[in-house]
């Protein structure tokens, strides 16, 4: 007979006391509580780690700052549930999370995919809402993620299905959840969708997804990483994105990364700009890819 499916909240914070009265609030309401909560702290600068203990955590107290990917796999190698739920400490999670994806959370399955919300932390107006097709998920998991990566909250994962992959990327400190989930699919794992919004992410000025610069240059190092190691499936995928990458950065300015980018999708048999618009095409032969990318996403943020 197998065991029953156990479940495991694994928080990672850094000089977060602020943030840890609401935490445990938050933990107290949740209805089926979590087997087990973990909490680790990523070498902080304050009393995070006594703040938290006395408030009734189990508190991993890590020796050196290993970054969000480091902290969250130090959780995970710590855990003894046999799913894993990752929740960033500033973040708020839906009283019945677990109701919602333990029906999904099957033999069948190793992964089960939910919506996030981010939302500004002081007004709760909403930023953006991380969602996805389920179809499209059934259809091609790793195209899907590819093109539009999901949050680290936005997943509950199978433990052992995630030590599989090498849990997530510790040199890179932003769009390593995006990384984490696209190798998911990659890697053959089977999903599980409940297509309704589950956790919520207090946006400040504090995260590092708030350098918007820096994970756009993480962004295009994992692309390259994708491109010296994937299926040659991912090809055409892979070049998109870069391309995407590549007018964003021209955009900020940075012309060295950009082109980066660019000699990635042309590595790729891509030839940017990709647009079938009349001004990008006739100008195309004569003005170099990044200006006339840089033109494309000033027009595209424009219409946003």
């Amino acid at each position: 007979m197998n065991s029953p499916d156990t479940f495991a909240l694994l928080v990672p914070g850094y000089n977060a006391t602020r943030f840890l009265q609401r935490l445990r609030e938050q933990v107290d309401r949740l209805k089926p509580a979590f087997d087990e909560v973990l909490f680790a702290d990523d070498a902080s600068g304050d009393d995070t780690a006594d703040r938290a203990e006395a408030l009734g955590f189990t508190v991993i107290r890590l020796p050196r700052n290993l970054g969000p990917g480091g902290a969250r796999n130090a959780l995970a190698r710590a855990a003894t549930a046999n799913w894993i739920h990752f929740h960033d400490v500033d973040d708020e999670l839906a009283p019945n999370y677990l109701a919602r994806v333990r029906p999904a959370a099957g033999l069948d399955r190793d992964a089960v995919l939910h919506f996030v919300d981010f939302i500004d932390e002081k007004t709760r107006a909403l930023i953006v809402r991380w969602k996805f097709d389920p179809d499209l998920l059934a259809a091609d998991a790793a195209a899907l993620l590819l093109h539009g990566p999901m949050p680290t909250m936005s997943s509950l994962i199978r433990r052992e299905t995630f030590l599989s992959v090498g849990g997530f990327n510790e040199e890179l400190r932003c769009f390593e959840d995006g990384d984490l989930h696209f190798r998911l699919a990659a890697g053959g794992a089977r999903w599980a969708c409940v297509p309704e919004v589950l956790e919520w992410s207090l946006r400040h000025s504090q995260g590092a997804g708030s350098n918007q610069h820096y994970c756009l240059q993480c962004r295009l190092k994992f692309l390259e990483q994708y491109a010296a190691t994937l299926a040659p499936r991912f090809r055409e995928h892979v070049a998109s994105e870069a391309e995407v990458v590549a007018g964003r950065l021209a955009l900020a300015n940075d012309v060295p990364a950009a082109r980066r980018a660019i000699a990635l999708c042309r590595s790729l048999g891509s030839n940017p700009p990709s647009s079938r618009h009349p001004i990008v095409r006739a100008l195309k032969p004569f003005l170099p890819a990044h200006l006339l990318l840089r033109w494309q996403a000033r027009r595209r943020q424009g219409a946003v």
